[in-house]
């Protein structure tokens, strides 16, 4: 007779936390690191990124802007040997990252911030990965 009921104690526990992983994974990932949720997207999902950029944390601009060095070559004067602009630190480099970390700042979303290094800088600013993404962008 017991067994009947510790199997359906067992089943409802069980269904209960079922409930609990589904509910959760209704409400999307879980974010417990501060880089994460520095740059989870806020806001109106719908929202175009020419009036927000997602990838900005306000309190860590040079952070969020890393993804733009990353994404550039390492072509100002004294970066020599380096694989991308983040690599360097360069008195040439440092004045380039200031001037794409204020871009970012500005509210720029992602594209528009390619869009002004390129048109600053060139395309030849970019690493090859860079370039060929930007190219399969404009066809």
């Amino acid at each position: 007779m017991q067994s009947p009921i510790l199997t359906n104690v067992l089943l409802s526990i069980i269904a209960v936390f079922l409930l609990v992983l589904i509910v959760q994974n209704a409400r999307g990932p879980v974010v417990s690191n501060s880089y994460a949720s520095a740059v989870r997207p806020t806001g109106n999902p719908h929202q175009s990124s020419a009036s927000r950029n997602s990838s900005v944390a306000p309190d860590s601009p040079m952070m969020a802007a890393s993804m733009y060095f990353q994404a550039m070559s390492a072509f100002p004067e004294g970066c020599h040997g380096r694989s991308n602009l983040l690599e360097c630190d360069s008195p040439a480099a440092l004045k380039v990252k200031e001037d794409i970390g204020q871009a970012a700042q500005s509210g720029k979303g992602p594209r528009q911030v390619f869009d002004y290094i390129i048109e600053k800088y060139g395309m030849a600013a970019l690493t090859p990965e860079a370039q060929r993404i930007s190219s399969m962008r404009a066809q």
